[in-house]
């Protein structure tokens, strides 16, 4: 691809501008969202409103957007962002236009509200935009200064800018860089995995690959990457040193292992990863041996493996590793439990009983509570089940249910059990 010297200008500063995704115009957009008069407003500080749930019904009453920022109280970026929120400009803005919300990060019941819409929070802070029923319409990060929270603001209040309206954008064929970071971000945060990988693709195949060991490069692989195989991860997988000293420069020395350990875990748990190969979780294994977690790799791959490893018919080697691991984790009854869970679930035949038979024996004697009990005798159901032993099975399955009713838990998968049987 030949880029203008318009397109390399804006690549090499990005790294200026990726905390607050994009510089946006101020010019009137075709389409808004109202906003009400500034007159009996205060002009002096954002206003505050204690109650979440309170402000959304607000918002929804007063036809106005919920501004959520999403913020630590130890976080230093956070803190330097404070004082903005007094500056004339900036609560005049804020307090015409949204009904305003701060949410800590660390306060368990706050969270809430984003656990139940799905939204997943990167970093922060985060400025978070809601219409009145509490859907997403846009997400910013800023700097601490007037211009860039304001522009934030005036991005939210845009149908045509704001974060909703990206993947129209893309769909319409849009293909700016700055756009696909954006929506790269964006996906991210609102866990819509498949578009986040395709949109921080498009990022890598625009973006200039004598540029790759930048830092605009690692910038962008912060904000943008969640999986594996994107062309930046493999690139910083491979220059683990650079990235450090970026992050060491920065004063956060060691979070470059953080993000690139992210990376592999969001890869790894992802519907694609479910479904690695052994040669693709070498490479996980190679990856985090790169990013100082080897110590780590048998805990975190065995199931992955076993499954790998059936799936590639070769079965047996898969119960060695049951075996490793079962062995490893001896005093643990619930692991053993899982452990033979796995292999009751995915062994293609029943020549793992008699292993697994034992993992479970052991396991019996280590468990106390009804709950973890009734795990055990469920899985010896299965177990039983699949050895031609129903009379067994019938049997453990029964007391699975009984002490999973004692134990208060929800019953769905012991009765359907007894049902099967």
């Amino acid at each position: 691809m030949i880029f203008s010297p318009m397109n390399i200008f804006k690549i090499t500063s990005l790294a200026g501008v990726l905390l607050f995704a994009s510089c946006q115009s101020k010019s009137q957009n075709s389409t808004s969202q109202t906003t009400v008069s500034t007159e009996n407003i205060d002009k002096s500080q954002v206003t505050w409103n204690p109650s979440i749930d309170d402000a959304l019904a607000q918002a929804k009453a007063s036809g106005k957007l919920l501004f959520v920022e999403c913020y630590s109280p130890t976080c230093p970026v956070c803190q330097s962002i404070e004082p903005f929120f007094k500056k004339t400009e900036v609560a005049t803005k804020y307090n015409s236009s949204f009904v305003n919300y701060k949410l800590d990060v660390g306060n368990a019941e706050q969270v809430k509200f984003l656990n139940a819409r799905n939204i997943y929070l990167p970093s922060f802070p985060q400025f978070l935009y809601f219409d009145g029923d509490g859907k997403i319409v846009h997400q910013a990060e800023v700097t601490p200064d007037v211009k860039t929270i304001v522009t934030a603001a005036e991005t939210a209040l845009s149908l045509d800018k704001r974060a909703a309206n990206y993947k129209a954008r893309y769909d319409k064929g849009d293909r700016s860089l700055d756009l696909l970071v954006q929506l790269a971000a964006y996906a991210r945060l609102t866990k819509d995995t498949t578009l986040a990988i395709t949109a921080a693709d498009e990022v890598f195949k625009i973006y200039p690959k004598d540029q790759l060991n930048s830092e605009t490069s690692w910038k962008l692989t912060k904000k943008c990457v969640t999986d594996m195989e994107n062309g930046f991860a493999v690139h910083w997988f491979n220059n683990v040193a650079t990235a450090a000293a970026f992050e060491k420069k920065d004063g956060h020395a060691g979070n470059e292992n953080n993000i690139l350990g992210g990376i592999i875990q969001s890869s790894l748990y992802s519907q694609r990863g479910q479904n690695y190969g052994t040669a693709k979780l070498n490479l996980v294994k190679k990856y985090m041996n790169l990013t100082g977690a080897g110590q780590y790799i048998e805990n975190v791959t065995w199931e992955f493996d076993t499954k790998a490893l059936i799936r590639e018919g070769k079965p047996e080697q898969a119960l060695a590793i049951g075996e490793k691991m079962a062995a490893k984790f001896g005093t643990n009854g619930q692991s053993l439990v899982y452990i033979a869970r796995v292999f009751n679930d995915f062994y293609p035949n029943k020549n793992y009983a008699p292993k697994a038979t034992a993992w479970l024996n052991k396991a019996k004697g280590l468990l106390k509570e009804d709950k973890f009990l009734a795990e055990y005798y469920f899985e010896s159901a299965k177990l039983n089940q699949k050895a031609g032993d129903l009379v067994k099975a019938k049997a453990d399955a029964q007391q699975a249910r009984n002490l999973a009713s004692k134990a208060q838990v929800d019953l769905t998968k012991f009765s359907a059990l007894i049902e099967k049987l």
